[in-house]
């Protein structure tokens, strides 16, 4: 009885009160999956079971309402069923009718090393992409605004009284000594190790010392009530500015100019200040020079050279003894060099970072070294905020040049005679004549005319760099990957469904020709 074999509301006509029809046709083996076995198994089809073949009906069971409304849900929920069932599109195969064969096996482990392999290098390139920052030139528009320059610069054997910084630019401003301001002065021994902390208060002492007796010999046969004008730089108007010292420190207070001042202010007459007294070198040490400074961002050149600046009818003027001139050693390490605020988590090398310059006797004592530098203003912006720059700094390149103080030539000079007639006159013009010629050369060296000292001249590109961080998401890696297993599926399938024609191809074959398989 087949209606043991299946849900008993479906075959029991009791059930739906012994009058109820099924209206519709439908397919006993729908309900097959209640066993593990299919009803063809055992009665070969249902026709042959004596079955009907209807559509399934779930009805509502006793006193629950109408059936009617179920049969309507349950018939709609299988017609849609019915329809997806038509897209799908991925054909199935019966376990029973696949073969494994053992190329198979090979193809397939292979294909998993390249998936692996690929997917790897998917993942690499996905990093690489992320830490890569991207680069795009842009016109520069900011105008008005000053730019820091950092310096870090060791001479060997150049006192630290000795070493002054003065900046110029296109556009007419000029900045005397303005290591006084921003940078730090280390004495160090001609070694290279810094003077200790005894040496450097010995020295402070004597200064200060020489400083009083001056100021008292300055001060002497004054007003006891003497308060000296400063000419408009006083911070309070009761300040007094009692000596040349002291008016000068209140321009520079003031940032003014205070090189008139020794021919104007009274205290600097008083004191003897308007003869400029040029001081000489002095030897024994060596000084770091350590600290910035801002300029404007014009192109222009700051300097270390000999002698002291001054402003003099609108010109720049290094005051100083040419005869000292080779006194002044130029050598030089340069420990940094850097345009703008330093960028965090970052350690870029500037181009003449760790350069040495050493000079020598052979090199002409001392001389002028140049720096030609091309600024490029640079941008480094978030990948988050790409509209907004997060650092503004500055990159270069660098191209340099040297002219020596001390040149070295040589002069050549014929002694004219003959062998055996010292009565014949002896030529030499190119060649020798009626008698025989001795040329012998003698080496001195000339002083060039150039300002002993290091330039460095900087030009401002007028586009600027933005650098910014690329960020590929991650679905852009899942999308590759899944490109990647999804192609070498497909292509390990097709070299297996074209080996596996081959072979049946030869399989015929064979059976066709048995002789010839023989």
């Amino acid at each position: 009885d087949p209606s043991s074999r299946y849900p008993q509301q479906v075959y029991d006509s009791s059930y739906y009160g012994g009058d109820r029809k099924m209206d519709e046709e439908v397919y006993v083996a729908a309900y097959s999956s209640t066993t593990s076995h299919n009803v063809n198994d055992y009665y070969g089809s249902p026709a042959a079971a004596g079955l009907r073949q209807r559509r399934p009906h779930f009805p509502t069971p006793p006193g629950s309402g109408s059936s009617h409304e179920s049969y309507e849900k349950e018939s709609k929920k299988l017609q849609t069923r019915k329809i997806v069932r038509k897209l799908d599109i991925f054909t199935k195969i019966e376990t029973d009718m696949t073969v494994k064969t053992e190329r198979g096996g090979m193809i397939t482990l292979i294909s998993y090393i390249i998936i692996g392999c690929l997917v790897l290098a998917e993942f690499i390139t996905w990093k690489m992409q992320n830490a890569h920052p991207t680069e795009h030139v842009v016109v520069e528009t900011s105008l008005g605004k000053k730019m820091r320059i950092n310096l870090n610069i060791t001479f060997p054997a150049l006192a630290c009284e000795d070493v002054h910084v003065d900046v110029m630019d296109v556009a007419g401003d000029s900045q005397v000594s303005m290591e006084d301001d921003t940078f730090v002065k280390r004495r160090l021994h001609l070694d290279g190790t810094p003077l200790g902390s005894s040496e450097i208060t010995a020295a402070s002492k004597q200064i200060k010392k020489r400083e009083e007796e001056r100021r008292k010999a300055i001060m002497k046969g004054l007003a006891s009530d003497y308060c000296g004008p400063c000419y408009g730089a006083q911070a309070n108007e009761t300040d007094c500015c009692q000596t040349c010292d002291d008016v000068i420190a209140a321009y520079k207070v003031k940032k003014w100019n205070s090189n008139d001042l020794l021919r104007v202010a009274e205290q600097c007459l008083r004191e003897g200040r308007e003869k400029i007294d040029i001081k000489r070198m002095s030897k024994g040490e060596g000084c770091n020079l350590d600290g910035y400074m801002l300029v404007n961002r014009v192109a222009g050149n700051f300097h270390i050279a000999m002698g002291e600046a001054v402003e003099k009818n609108g010109r720049h003027v290094h005051q100083f003894i040419p005869e000292d001139a080779p006194n002044f050693n130029v050598s030089h390490i340069i420990h940094q060099l850097s345009f703008g605020l330093p960028i965090p988590g970052r350690s870029e090398r500037g181009a003449l970072d760790g350069v040495i310059k050493i000079v020598t006797e052979d090199t002409g004592t001392t001389g002028l070294f140049q720096y030609f530098l091309k600024v490029v203003p640079t941008y480094y912006k978030s990948h988050k905020a790409a509209k907004q720059a997060i650092m503004e700094t500055n990159r270069f390149f660098v191209t340099e040049r040297f002219r020596p103080l001390m040149t070295e030539v040589a002069d050549e000079h014929y002694a004219l005679g003959t062998e055996h007639n010292e009565d014949v006159i002896g030529v030499h013009a190119g060649g020798k004549g009626g008698g025989s010629s001795h040329a012998h050369h003698e080496h001195h060296k000339i002083q060039n005319a150039v300002l002993p000292g290091i330039f460095f001249v900087y030009d401002i590109y007028p586009f600027a760099l933005e650098v910014s961080k690329t960020t590929v998401p991650l679905s852009h890696l899942l999308i590759r990957i899944m490109a990647v297993v999804g192609g070498v599926i497909s292509l390990t399938g097709i070299v297996i469904s074209f080996s596996a024609e081959r072979d049946h191809e030869r399989d015929q074959f064979d059976a066709a020709h048995p002789v010839l398989q023989h």
